[in-house]
């Protein structure tokens, strides 16, 4: 189920597509070394060499998370950021980029070290947030979401009409009123908007 180019909306493009880091295979790989540890120690102990055949439950448990995370895409196109996942039952995300609100990441000491993180959305939908855990290059994946929903923001398509236009003004002078930008902020988005006109 990986993302294709069939899944993209006419015109749509394909802007990034990111995987979990390597490290959610971690736990696994140690699992995989201990139990074979274990089991040939065991077998060579007791002189039971079928017991080494254990060693393929972990090693199936491994070839799983990687299939699993092969699956597992994070994706941003020129409209959408969409999360594909699943292997025999798939589910998929997708939230507009003029839906999205806020875009963050959170990295611990041994993400920044490894360069891998979580990065959350959150949207007007039901769903609130949205969070992408264990992603690699956190920064780089919001920062490529951010830009892209600011391309969309100011396309054509999106400012090409007076009423959106009218539209935006009237959110901006809520946002003024509410205080949350300051009347100079206002007027220089103001201008910004009508100079697009």
């Amino acid at each position: 189920m990986s993302f294709t180019q069939k899944q993209l909306l006419p015109g749509e493009q394909l802007i990034a597509l990111q995987h979990q880091h390597l490290i959610v295979l971690l736990r696994p790989i140690l699992l995989n070394i201990v139990v074979a540890v274990l089991l040939i120690g065991l077998s060579y102990a007791l002189s039971h060499y079928w017991l080494m055949l254990f060693c393929l439950v972990p090693l199936i448990v491994l070839l799983w998370d990687i299939v699993v995370r092969s699956r597992r895409e994070y994706i941003v196109t020129d409209r959408r950021v969409v999360r594909n996942e699943g292997v025999f039952t798939t589910s998929s995300f997708d939230a507009p980029l003029d839906k999205i609100n806020n875009v963050f990441h959170e990295q611990s000491i041994m993400g920044r070290l490894l360069k891998y993180g979580r990065v959350g959305l959150e949207t007007a939908s039901e769903q609130g947030t949205t969070i992408f855990d264990f992603i690699s290059h956190p920064v780089e994946f919001k920062n490529c979401i951010v830009r892209q929903r600011e391309m969309n923001k100011n396309s054509p398509a999106a400012l090409g009409s007076g009423q959106n236009i009218a539209q935006l003004l009237d959110d901006l002078a809520r946002l003024r009123d509410r205080n949350i930008i300051t009347p100079a902020e206002f007027e220089a988005k103001k201008k910004a908007l009508l100079d697009k006109i």
